[in-house]
């Protein structure tokens, strides 16, 4: 078992952390300008009027992918080339943009059209489920992504928790998610439930009705977490000692399990005495915590292996009883 540090943040410390000094910048989009050509080891410019900001390689990709510039390529040319190539397309592009900055940098380049909640807006949502003092698991923002993943403070049976967990694309500007998380405190693993139900419709709605959906969702969420607790303790009951390869396999295949924890996840099934569907959910969970995945980068993969998990807990399919593949509908 891979075992997480434990969490010491709170609530409360989130409010500091996340409060937004962020400004933002709208005009037509052939207004910017680039200057790529700075010295060695001197960051680009992006000027605003007369305001400049330096351009980190996040910033760099997000004006890309707002005027339409492939990233690998323009990686691969040189600053001259990409001082030319930035502002001709800047020069030529049509409509609005707003680019979102602080001290540090840009945080932001979209469409004005394009509503988007302040960080700050997540921290006040989690405030009407939790109490200050309730455990941050993950929090991050980014300007690819954001998560927030909290815990009630209450225990459930078979030393689970509950919680939720926010999330939003932010390179994309998606609309926000949110969806129960089951925290199995003698593994520190993670499972993330999956609710098709829990979707919010941001298209064409105002910032504010954005933040209202989300609320409602998040309350919704944190309603079934006593009954998704229940679900999961369940699954002990179902004994895979004869089959487990095999119920991993087909887990594996319906849900494209990532090929490399596969191996991990093999293992700690072989070494158990008597698994059960709750071990095989758990197991699947917990590579999620393995050092090699902790990298920032790896973020996306390691909530994949805690949503399969989190479909096990769910699925209460009819199944072959030999393979274990779907029984179709007569």
């Amino acid at each position: 078992m891979h075992l997480r540090e434990p969490a010491t943040r709170t609530l409360a410390d989130l409010d500091q952390e996340w409060k937004s000094h962020d400004r933002t910048w709208t005009s037509d989009a052939c207004v910017p300008e680039v200057d790529f050509q700075k010295p060695p080891n001197v960051a680009p410019v992006l000027s605003l009027g007369d305001h400049e900001i330096n351009l980190d390689d996040e910033a760099v990709d997000q004006l890309c992918a707002f005027y339409a510039i492939p990233t690998a390529y323009f990686g691969r040319i040189t600053p001259r080339e990409k001082h030319f190539v930035m502002n001709a397309r800047i020069d030529h592009a049509e409509g609005e943009v707003t680019i979102a900055y602080n001290g540090t940098g840009v945080t932001g380049v979209r469409k004005p059209s394009q509503p988007r909640l302040d960080v700050e807006e997540f921290v006040r949502i989690a405030h009407r489920l939790y109490p200050a003092s309730s455990t941050v698991l993950d929090a991050w923002v980014t300007p690819e992504d954001l998560r927030l993943d909290i815990l009630d403070g209450t225990s459930l049976d078979g030393g689970l928790k509950g919680g939720v967990r926010l999330a939003q694309n932010r390179k994309q500007n998606l609309a926000p998610t949110v969806s129960p998380i089951l925290f199995h405190e003698p593994t520190t693993t993670v499972l993330q439930i999956p609710d098709l139900s829990l979707r919010i419709d941001a298209r064409g709605v105002a910032v504010e009705k954005i933040a209202e959906r989300l609320a409602a969702e998040a309350l919704r969420a944190d309603a079934r977490l006593s009954n998704d607790a229940a679900h999961l303790l369940k699954l002990q009951e179902t004994s895979i000692t004869g089959d487990r390869i095999t119920r991993l396999h087909r887990v594996a295949s319906e849900h494209s399990l990532p090929v490399r924890p596969l191996a991990d996840i093999t293992v700690t099934l072989s070494r158990a005495d008597d698994p059960t569907l709750f071990d095989l959910a758990i197991a699947i969970a917990n590579t999620a915590n393995a050092p090699k995945l902790q990298d920032p980068g790896k973020r996306s993969v390691r909530a994949r292996l805690q949503g399969i998990a989190g479909a096990i807990v769910t699925d209460e399919a009819e199944r072959c009883a030999s393979c274990h593949a779907l029984v179709t509908a007569a």
